[in-house]
């Protein structure tokens, strides 16, 4: 009985290691893939585009941008067109972070659909994480653990 109990303890390990790291995996690729498309200028349409893509829009399937680059506090909106669901259930938070820590130059994401409206400014995603978002362009391991803490909240 003891051999029984063993062997489905060590086997429920392997597999909870298995996945573990799974996660791990995953997390460490999409830091690496972010760190890499991290944009300078705000004013950079085309890489930020490329961006957005990278971090992905959860329910959002249908949205245009506009960058707001003419004075400062530089912006990006985005106007959602298509979303499975409501705005409401959906949490924009982790989204908004990165884009604000990968664009040097972003002050302020905005998610709206005309009607609901979701807006981050650097400083309130700074305080989300407890340090200054900006650094998540300088290190791709900092990167990594600011998403792993934004998908494990």
């Amino acid at each position: 009985m003891k051999k029984r109990w063993f062997a489905v303890v060590c086997i429920a390990l392997l597999l909870f290691c298995i996945t573990g790291c799974d996660q791990l995996t995953e997390a460490k690729n999409k830091a690496e893939d972010l760190y890499a498309s991290k944009v300078e200028l705000i004013g950079d349409n085309s890489a930020v585009s490329h961006l957005i893509e990278k971090i992905g829009l959860g329910n959002i399937t249908n949205y245009t941008i506009e960058l707001k680059t003419e004075k400062e506090p530089y912006g990006l909106i985005i106007n959602v067109k298509e979303m499975d669901g409501s705005f409401a259930e959906n949490d924009f938070s982790a989204t908004a972070v990165e884009l604000l820590g990968l664009i040097k130059n972003l002050d302020y994401v905005e998610i709206t659909n005309g009607q609901d409206s979701y807006k981050l400014t650097e400083a309130e995603a700074s305080a989300m994480i407890n340090e200054n978002v900006k650094t998540l362009g300088e290190s791709q391991e900092k990167l990594k653990t600011v998403i792993d803490q934004l998908t494990n909240k």
